[in-house]
């Protein structure tokens, strides 16, 4: 269960990112890694009164994070773009458990997990205050191994094979872009819609559906990033959308402006820092 369930994909405008946060993804190690894609850290350090804006779409994992000033946060997946406005200096630093992996790691599944936020004392107890402590007096090596040990230390004994097979699914829907509807992961699966529907439902808090369009929507955003001409009509149907109205307009549903006005951002933002690097 040690392949890849999340990709890294998501940070909206990446060129525009890159000059102004540090974003750091680091390897889990042992067995922690069947329920933690990995560890992530975001840097920042903005010039005096100068504010910026990281706006990421989000994975279908659920997040704990460790911040200075608002502590411990255990962050379900959410179904919108996440903005997060920055300042000043400083760091903040998480754990992205795989998809599903937060209810077979702590046991527990609640009644929704999209765009849920609660305190981690709910899910880890006081004990967690300690940790906070640790991780944000740290720098990202020591937070590694203090919240590896932590959460090591709370590793479910037996394997859950309704998990294991869970990640297997995620991780074709993650990598084959054939994958389009459910009905293909069913068949691949030799299973039922309704039964994958259970299966996401218990564990995810998301239908496969869900997931499948979020993939896809990253791989829209991370190409149109890249390759500013890309032919629409084309991208949206390798992606699975009908037509390229539909693409429009579930994309700029989500990310606040159609493919074409994103692309030219991107170009936009790619071109300064290439200034900005001479």
């Amino acid at each position: 269960m040690g392949g890849p369930t999340a990709s890294d994909k998501g940070v909206l405008r990446p060129q525009e990112a890159a000059q102004h946060i540090d974003l750091r993804r680091y390897p889990v190690e042992g067995g922690l890694g069947a329920y933690v894609e990995r560890f992530w850290a975001v840097h920042w350090a903005l010039p005096e009164g100068a504010s910026y804006e990281s706006v990421v779409i989000p994975h279908p994992c659920v997040n704990l994070s460790f911040m200075p000033v608002l502590g411990a946060e255990v962050h379900g997946p959410g179904t919108a773009v996440s903005r997060h406005p920055l300042s000043g200096e400083g760091r903040v630093f998480g754990v992205k458990f795989r998809p599903g992996g937060f209810v077979a790691f702590t046991g527990r599944s609640w009644a929704s997990f999209a765009d849920w936020t609660v305190s981690a004392r709910t899910v880890f107890g006081p004990e967690v205050d300690h940790l906070h402590s640790s991780v944000v007096d740290g720098g990202d090596r020591a937070a590694i191994e203090v919240v590896t040990e932590f959460l090591t230390a709370r590793t479910p004994p037996r394997r859950d094979r309704r998990y294991e097979l869970l990640l297997e699914i995620v991780a074709a829907m993650l990598g084959d872009r054939g994958i389009t509807r459910v009905g293909q992961v069913a068949d691949r699966f030799a299973t039922t819609p309704k039964a994958l529907q259970r299966l996401f439902r218990s564990y995810v808090g998301l239908g496969p559906k869900w997931l499948i369009r979020r993939y896809r929507m990253h791989d829209a955003a991370d190409r149109l990033a890249a390759d500013p001409e890309v032919d629409l009509a084309r991208l949206a149907a390798e992606l699975g959308w009908s037509d390229q109205a539909h693409f429009t307009h579930d994309f700029k549903d989500l990310i606040g402006s159609p493919p074409a006005e994103y692309a030219a951002q991107c170009a936009s933002a790619g071109r300064a820092l290439v200034t900005a690097q001479r």
